[in-house]
């Protein structure tokens, strides 16, 4: 029982440094993100996209979307060019000049794919077995 008290004290006692030192905190951000941070080094806060698709609206025949808070419907001028069309990927612009189409995606940081057995099989199939008339 001596042997386990003094084993205790002793690991008390080497601890007691190591839970002294300074803990992070997991809830707060890590050195750098800050804009009054990155603006006392003299380095230039990270620009955020020119525009950004917050919703979008696809029932009807009449899509309409919201961008930095404003609806857009297709025909709108936007930015430097015109809502060519709104679909289930985002906003299309047409730019001035150019007969290309600029996607503003809806979530531009998801990534659809279809697993590979659905890839396999057709959207036509049935789920359920056909079932056996009776005569």
């Amino acid at each position: 029982m001596a042997d386990s008290m003094k084993f205790i004290l002793l690991l008390s006692v080497c601890a007691a440094p190591l839970a002294q030192a300074e803990m992070s905190d997991p809830t707060r951000p890590q050195p750098g993100y800050s804009e009054q941070e990155l603006a006392s080094r003299g380095e230039s806060a990270p620009k955020a996209p020119a525009l950004a698709v917050s919703s979008l609206f696809l029932m009807g025949d009449k899509p309409y979307a919201l961008v930095d808070g404003q609806i857009v419907r297709p025909g709108d001028p936007l930015a430097d060019g015109k809502v060519a069309r709104i679909d289930a990927a985002g906003v299309w612009l047409r730019m001035p000049g150019t007969s290309r189409l600029r996607l503003l995606k809806w979530l531009p940081e998801v990534v659809k794919k279809l697993p590979a057995t659905a890839a396999r099989e057709s959207l036509n199939t049935p789920h359920a077995p056909a079932r056996k008339e009776k005569k």
